[in-house]
């Protein structure tokens, strides 16, 4: 799954808008709610919908610096799914 974690949202957007969307040739509407990206809150509920829709494993992409991705993925993200 796409990812980036961040307290930003005009980077969110940016992320998503400027990134995902054309990479995807997608609308950036559409995809809003259904990665990982945004703030640590809003990846916890994504990937909580996820795991309540029967998900069991995701695999994550990060947009960049991955390294501070994974640690935001590990220690602000995660420990919040339900």
């Amino acid at each position: 799954m796409w990812t980036w974690v961040t307290d930003s949202a005009s980077g969110a957007r940016r992320a998503l808008a400027d990134v995902v969307a054309p990479l995807l040739r997608r609308d950036p509407e559409e995809l809003q709610g259904r990665l990982c990206i945004g703030s640590p809150e809003q990846c916890a509920e994504i990937l909580s919908r996820y795991a309540a829709a029967g998900c069991r494993r995701v695999h994550f992409w990060p947009l960049g610096d991955e390294r501070h991705q994974v640690e935001r993925l590990a220690g602000d993200v995660l420990p919040h799914v339900r």
